[in-house]
């Protein structure tokens, strides 16, 4: 008996039930992207929705989000830029009055009462000035360079008489996306002028690499920084390359270098570093080289490129750069540390001890702690010291103090190497040509002139002063000599002979030297002509300019007013271009945002291509799903009401 197969299964109402809720589960999630999409206007809203688009949307949503800081950035840049050129333009108007008001004042019709109240209006000026360069855009100074703002101390300040400038000298970039960045905040030093600059050392203090030298403090043998990487060591004709690239002290390169010998042969020798280079010594018997593997520049940067047989063999200058953690013991020169240096800051005198120094950074601490105004600044080379003063309108004088500490450090602002064009506020010592510009005259009677043509240095004054003695019969150093001041600064003359003559020098015909030079002096019966210090230095720039113009105008001093209101005029050209370069780097800042806005218009556009919606599509779609959910309730319900009668019927 044959079993007879139905051909149709009565489904179970759990299956009826699963197909359901299936069917409904799946046109509710679809239904639910729909209304998010609505929503949002997003086709894609989680990396898994697209995984093909996931990275190109993330990577334009965050270039999106980096162009926006920069578009804020660059809205802050133009702010102060406009702000900075507002303050500059009202800074050329107060310098453009003031050069009126100067040549005002000269001439026929201006009287001692009147200058002396004119000098109030510029005095005026100058605290006008000062509260101009102190101005701030979202709490930062404009002309403070990279400094920041301390509520109790302005960037600009009065102090010792004259205008104190405690900012920085590097200007403050923003970041905007491009090389460099744009200004946000401009250096009281371009704009103002408001550091000195003449005492700056030419003295190579020539700090020497030792074994916990950093090798990122070196220049290198060929002047080029370290370029690190690998070398080939040679010893007695086995070769082994040291891997140089992450050492960090010379150090590290002693020990992998010297125990890469010793794996070779332990008796062959070692390298060292003596007087601030390294020596590689091979014991008799035996050659080391080192040498740089093909074109890489390790070992010729370190000096090292050496081969040694049976002796010792020097390495080049390491040239090492000049920190503020540079012990002084280091340096390579001998200076006198136990004098110290002679400051005048105007009104003020002090004296620098650096007895006690152990590093660059105690040096630059006791001048700080002097309170005069003055920095004590590594050099640009990174091998001397340049001594500056924060101060406008007051004369610096830096001499020794009986000793020579100043002369050792090149910091000595009247010193042998010092240029006769640079006294007088670089408006140097005037002669005649071809004539005798001073004279001296000893106490024995014995005169002699001095004619300074071509003379350029003090060094070069004192020479011809010796020289015109020696021809007038005078024997130099014993009983007539000239030198520079052992306390201070200044030419000190001894007379050592004997008569009733007063001991003087002066002016010979229409030339003015001996006044220029500081020295038209008459010191009677004395032995000792102690010259004035002409050689002084100061800030020029509009603030000091215009504390000469007050000055001048108070003392009724018709040719400083004349010499003073020149100057402020050429501050006038110094202003404009001031504001000239403000205007290209405002320009500059439009351009970049132009192109900023049209770089993200550009990226928008590929995001709403990979991403946007089309809002028309999916209302449809979700009108569709709406009635297929309502369909589908109502099949199931029925479906789901079913019984095995409704079947067997």
């Amino acid at each position: 008996m044959s079993r007879i197969t139905p051909m149709f299964a009565r489904p179970t109402s759990l299956m009826v039930s699963d197909q359901l809720l299936s069917r409904l589960r799946a046109t509710q999630r679809q239904l639910l992207e729909a209304q998010v999409q609505i929503t949002t206007g997003k086709r894609y809203n989680r990396p898994s929705d697209a995984p093909a688009h996931a990275g190109a949307i993330l990577f334009l949503n965050r270039q999106l989000a980096v162009s926006e800081q920069y578009a804020q950035n660059l809205q802050q840049a133009l702010s102060a830029l406009n702000n900075m050129d507002a303050a500059l333009s009202e800074a050329h108007d107060i310098a453009l009055e003031a050069k009126t008001t100067a040549q005002s004042q000269i001439g026929v019709g201006s009287d001692a009462q009147t200058r002396q109240t004119t000098s109030l209006v510029i005095d005026a000026h100058i605290q006008s000035l000062i509260d101009l360069a102190n101005r701030q855009f979202n709490q930062r100074p404009l002309f403070g360079g990279n400094a920041g703002a301390a509520e109790d101390q302005p960037i600009f300040e009065a102090f010792l008489g004259g205008v104190r400038y405690r900012g920085s000298r590097q200007s403050l970039q923003g970041d905007t996306g491009v090389t460099g960045g744009h200004l946000i905040g401009a250096s009281g030093t371009d704009v103002f002028g408001a550091l000195s600059a003449r005492i700056e050392s030419t003295v190579d203090l020539n700090p020497l690499a030792s074994a916990d030298t950093r090798i990122s403090d070196l220049n290198g043998a060929q002047l080029q920084g370290v370029r690190k990487g690998s070398v080939r060591l040679t010893v007695n004709g086995a070769s082994a390359d040291v891997d140089l690239s992450n050492a960090d002290t010379l150090n590290d390169v002693l020990t992998r270098i010297n125990a890469a010998i010793t794996a070779i042969d332990p008796a062959a020798g070692s390298l060292a570093i003596t007087g601030g280079a390294f020596e590689l010594t091979a014991n008799a018997g035996h050659t080391i080289a080192i040498q740089d593997i093909g074109s890489g520049q390790t070992a010729a940067d370190l000096g090292i490129t050496l081969t040694a047989a049976g002796g010792v063999a020097a390495g080049s200058d390491l040239n090492r750069r000049l920190t503020e953690l540079t012990r002084l013991s280091d340096l390579g020169v001998a200076i006198d540390w136990a004098s110290g240096l002679y400051i005048t800051q105007g009104s003020q005198t002090q004296v620098a001890d650096f007895s006690t120094a152990q590093t660059i950074q105690d040096l630059q601490n006791v001048i700080e702690q002097l309170n005069l105004g003055l920095r004590l600044e590594i050099n640009e080379q990174a091998d001397g010291l340049n001594l500056v003063s924060e101060v406008s309108g007051i004369r610096l004088s830096v001499g020794e103090n009986g000793g020579t500490t100043a002369q050792d450090l090149g910091l000595r602002s009247f010193g042998l190497d010092t240029r006769l064009d640079e006294f007088r506020d670089g408006l140097g010592v005037e002669n005649i040509e071809g004539e005798a510009d001073f004279a001296v005259t000893l106490h024995d009677g014995t005169t002699f002139q001095v004619d300074i043509d071509g003379v350029t240095t003090v060094q070069e004054l004192i020479t011809a002063i010796e020289t015109a003695a020696a021809g007038a019969g005078v024997t130099v150093g014993v009983d007539f000599a000239v030198s520079l001041a052992s306390v201070g600064n200044g030419l000190v003359f001894q007379d050592n002979t004997a008569g009733a003559e007063e001991f003087r020098i002066e002016n010979v015909g229409l030339s003015v030297a001996a006044d220029h030079l500081g020295i038209a002096k008459n010191v009677g019966s004395g032995a000792t002509l102690q010259g004035d210090d002409n050689a002084s230095v100061r800030v020029e720039n509009i603030f000091t300019h215009l504390i000469d113009l007050r000055d001048a105008l108070a003392n009724n001093d018709e040719s400083g007013i004349t010499l003073a209101g020149s100057r402020v005029e050429q501050d006038l050209d110094t202003l404009v271009r001031s504001r000239a370069a403000v205007g290209v780097e405002a320009q500059q800042v439009q351009q970049e945002q132009q192109r900023l806005e049209e770089r993200q218009l550009m990226e928008k556009s590929m995001l709403s291509e990979l991403q946007d919606a089309d809002v028309a599509e999916v209302i449809t779609r979700f009108t569709q799903l709406q009635q297929q959910l309502q369909a589908s309730l109502q099949a199931g319900a029925q479906n789901l009401l079913t019984t095995l009668l409704d079947y067997l019927r």
